[in-house]
């Protein structure tokens, strides 16, 4: 298990091409490694991505200004699923703007545009599983704070030959403790800080941090600090044999 704490990565934030970038865990590459990768992206307004696959499972959580991924509208907060080798897009951000985590469990080597030549030579054995969520609404400040129970809520529900992938939302009241799902039956999971803030190893997790679980770690206990804490879970599907290869 290993964290992420956005307050210290986005002074970091840098320019690349039209957008901005923060990276999380992980940087830039064009090797596939085994190593998770995790960045924030900001695209510019109106900015358009086309339509492309990467060769690594992947999740975006969608957490600022709005816009479309193909047929359907994001916004704060969406989530975004694709399996490895499975196109989507095209990605078009709203006059505002629009912001997203992206979520690897292993580092990408770059995306591959569906307009590339002989692009069809490129794609790999996939289930090519492509999901979009329903838009979550987080709690404004005195209702977390004033939360005197421990909820979950369902955002993305496994669908039979899912192979674990799932994704919720934990809420706890301020100081509240709440154990995260098991990762062993899965490929790893993210935990994303949404809102308030969560304690972990002595240490205070702002939104947008996040803590990467492997499928061997143990579930780790959520400690909500003093203003409650949303948390969502990204779980990732088994590892397929390409996966695995990566």
């Amino acid at each position: 298990m290993q964290a992420a704490s956005y307050t210290e990565k986005e002074p970091g934030r840098f320019r690349r091409g039209q957008s901005w970038k923060i990276n999380l865990f992980g940087k830039n590459s064009d090797i596939a490694t085994p190593d998770p990768q995790a960045f924030r992206l900001d695209l510019n307004a109106h900015q358009k991505l086309d339509s492309h696959f990467h060769i690594v499972d992947q999740f975006q959580v969608f957490i600022a200004g709005s816009g479309t991924i193909g047929r359907n509208q994001v916004q704060l907060v969406t989530v975004h699923y694709a399996d490895h080798h499975t196109g989507y897009g095209p990605l078009i951000a709203s006059a505002q703007g629009l912001s997203y985590l992206t979520l690897r469990s292993k580092t990408d080597a770059g995306l591959v545009y569906l307009s590339t030549p002989n692009v069809r030579e490129k794609l790999k054995p996939t289930k090519r599983r492509h999901r979009v969520s329903e838009a979550v609404a987080l709690s404004i400040d005195p209702v977390l704070r004033n939360r005197d129970s421990v909820s979950v809520d369902t955002v993305i529900e496994e669908q039979p030959g899912d192979d674990g992938m799932n994704v919720k939302i934990i809420r706890l009241g301020p100081n509240m403790a709440a154990q995260s799902s098991d990762p062993s039956e899965a490929g790893g999971q993210y935990l994303i800080v949404l809102n308030g803030s969560l304690l972990l190893e002595g240490k205070s997790h702002e939104p947008y941090s996040l803590v990467f679980v492997r499928s061997s770690d143990e579930a780790p206990i959520l400690l909500a600090g003093e203003g409650g804490l949303e948390v969502m879970i990204t779980q990732f599907p088994r590892e397929d044999d390409w996966m695995k290869s990566i």
